[in-house]
Formats: C-alpha cells, structure tokens, sequence
C-alpha cells in the first residue's frame, strides 16, 4: 500500500479519495488478503484501473469477479498494452479486433472504460474531471475534455509515454495516473531494464501536477519480483481548509 496526500487548490475544504490499481496481469490474491477487500478497506471514492488485466484470456471472468466486488460507484478502466494482446501457451499473440472489441465490452460491464473520453462528475461536492487515454497503441492518443468547469482534472493513462503528450500539449491536471513499467519487476541496486529505467518510481511534482507511475500489482515475463514490491496507491487529494 503507498499513500500520498496532495493539496489541491479548489475552494471548498473537503477531501477525495482515488485509489489507483495497475497491471494486475491475472493477479487478485495476495499474501494480505483478497484485492476486493484491500480497497474497500480503504473506502475509495474513485477507483482507477490502468489497464493491463490479463497476459491470459482465460484469466478476464475471474478478475473482472474481482472487480465486482469492490464497493465504490465510481470504477473507471483505461486499457494497456495486454488489452491488445495475449498469452497463448507461452507464445505472446495480438488479439483479433474481435477479441479486443469483446474484452472491453465486458469489461464496460464492471467498469467506465474510457478511450481518449472522459466525463466531469461531482464527488463530495467537487466537480471531478476524469479522462483516460487509449494509449494501449502508441500513437492513438488523443486530449479532447468534455466542456464545463472542474475543480480537480484526474487523468489516467497505461505507459508513463503519455507524459511525453501531456508536455508538448500543455495538457492541465492535478493528478496523472499511470503504470505499465511494473517498478522494473526485478531491480538490482536500484537499477532496471532501459525501458522503465527512463521513467521514475512513485510520485514526482510536474507544473502544474503530480505525476505517478504504479510498480503495479502482478508480473510479465517472469513470476518473479525482486526490489519492486506490488503496490495499491491511495491518493488523498485535500482541498484548501479540510485540514
């Protein structure tokens, strides 16, 4: 469990909770406990999947059962890499648009899927932007917020790559959410494989923001984690005057 708290500057003093779940690839129980249980112990207000739920389609019915069993309205899924792709025996394979299209549908039925869209609701009297973006292909990317005010801008995205967009758009937010390079799985020394080893670990303030990137909660490649423990993040994001 990783717990940040970050102030942010709307004008009515209450607080929003957002708990972020990453890269679970099959993965719903866990030495503390079931998945489910481990977020509803935290009361979330939103809940944000960063895609990457299986490596194996025969693994999707039993973790969307998990997801089902999180008791927050508010459930939103952007997808990754492995929501174009698939484990078949040991041999990774793209999905046929069909499977694709199949996989977010139901997927939809537990959770907000959001593809390059996004919605502005209220939570705890905050008008709370959400948008997720489809960068499960790199490339498809697209910024295209829904019209009206928020108090709080929450962006979600799977690869850290979106920051490279976020910067050359000049994209605002309070809180960008994403995963994908799994902490390096397997670190030595602190150091890992190029590819995550261009990105940090946890937070860091960008202008205007905070920037995560989750160590995610299950594997790829190898079963096997090594200086980069699973991780759920519980974001507190206070306003001005709640203390």
């Amino acid at each position: 469990m990783v717990r940040l708290r970050l102030p942010i500057s709307a004008e009515v003093g209450v607080r929003l909770r957002v708990v972020q779940l990453s890269d679970l690839h099959g993965r719903t129980r866990f030495a503390n406990g079931r998945l489910a249980e481990r977020v509803n112990a935290l009361k979330p207000d939103v809940v944000c999947v960063t895609g990457d739920l299986v490596s194996h389609l025969q693994e999707l019915p039993r973790v969307l059962a998990e997801l089902r069993r999180i008791a927050c309205p508010r459930l939103y899924f952007v997808p990754g890499n492995w929501e174009r792709e698939t484990l078949t025996g040991l041999r990774k394979r793209l999905l046929t648009d069909e499977e694709r299209l199949t996989l977010l549908a139901a997927v939809s039925d537990v959770a907000r899927v959001l593809l390059n869209a996004g919605e502005i609701i209220s939570v705890n009297g905050l008008r709370l932007l959400i948008y997720g973006f489809d960068n499960s292909l790199y490339g498809a990317e697209r910024y295209a917020p829904p019209p009206g005010e928020a108090d709080v801008r929450l962006l979600l995205a799977h690869s850290p790559q979106i920051m490279d967009i976020v910067r050359r758009e000049n994209i605002p937010f309070d809180l960008l959410l994403t995963g994908h390079t799994h902490g390096g799985q397997i670190r030595f020394f602190g150091l890992t494989d190029p590819e995550a080893g261009r990105w940090h670990v946890g937070a860091r303030r960008e202008a205007g923001g905070t920037f995560y990137i989750s160590r995610g909660l299950g594997t790829t490649r190898l079963p096997l984690r090594l200086g980069s423990t699973p991780e759920v993040l519980c974001a507190d994001l206070v306003t001005l005057g709640s203390g």
